[in-house]
């Protein structure tokens, strides 16, 4: 089993996923999709809670308009 990287996104545009409304600003954990065992995309709430999983197509819907990625190094 192969360890999947965890990025952090910043919220640029309000939304809701999960049950959970995203503000601007809001912070958001992805995990990497992993093709080989066909296993979707996780998110995490800033807290590093799991919120829910999403398809590749959600996550390059939410990264094109919703999010950006976190540069800063924490």
């Amino acid at each position: 089993m192969s360890i999947r990287s965890i990025h952090k996104y910043i919220v640029i545009k309000r939304f809701s996923l999960g049950k959970r409304m995203y503000d601007i600003e809001d912070i958001i954990y992805i995990q990497e999709h992993d093709p080989k065992n066909k296993e979707p995309q996780k998110v995490f709430h800033c807290t590093k809670e799991y919120v829910t999983d999403i398809s590749s197509d959600m996550y390059l819907s939410l990264k094109d308009t919703f999010i950006v990625q976190n540069v800063d190094a924490d």
